[in-house]
């Protein structure tokens, strides 16, 4: 299941192959824009809790709908897997960090001016640092997912992570 928007070099090695397997799917579902696949992956009672979005505890519909307006203004979505721990067990749960990165084809709106660098416009490239839980059922669907992050910042380098 490559993907270059999903660079998995550091994870690869992972002993866990299903939870690499999950972990791909779901954030290739992301990346990709199809987050009625995404919505697929994730349990009917799933909730989620985004630390840079100051969503708390939002259901599977709800989240459909953010990804939705935020693939509306965004292209260019990469994703670099920097390092994975944790079990595909079901009741257990994985911990990612990654690094997103997005391009914006329009000028955000401005309820999302704290989310993204003062200033932020169309065409500008904007990254994350984040930390991704997720939470895991017996089926390899997310129950549960906290997202905690921070902007980039300049000079950021992932190679420090290695």
């Amino acid at each position: 299941m490559s993907c270059p928007a999903f660079d998995d070099s550091r994870i690869k090695n992972n002993p866990d192959k299903r939870l690499l397997e999950y972990v791909t799917r779901y954030f290739k579902s992301f990346i990709d824009g199809d987050f009625a696949g995404m919505k697929a992956l994730q349990t009917a009672d799933f909730k989620i809790t985004d630390i840079p979005l100051t969503i708390v505890k939002v259901n599977r519909d709800t989240w459909f709908d953010i990804n939705k307006n935020f693939k509306s203004i965004t292209t260019d979505t990469k994703v670099i897997a920097i390092s994975l721990y944790g079990s595909s067990e079901p009741g257990h749960f994985s911990i990612m960090e990654n690094l997103i990165t997005f391009k914006l084809l329009a000028d955000p709106p401005p309820q999302s001016a704290t989310s993204l660098p003062p200033g932020a416009k169309a065409g500008d490239t904007v990254g994350m640092i984040m930390l991704s839980c997720l939470w895991w059922d017996e089926e390899g669907r997310v129950t549960r997912d906290l997202e905690y992050g921070r902007l980039t910042w300049e000079n950021l380098d992932v190679k420090a992570w290695e």
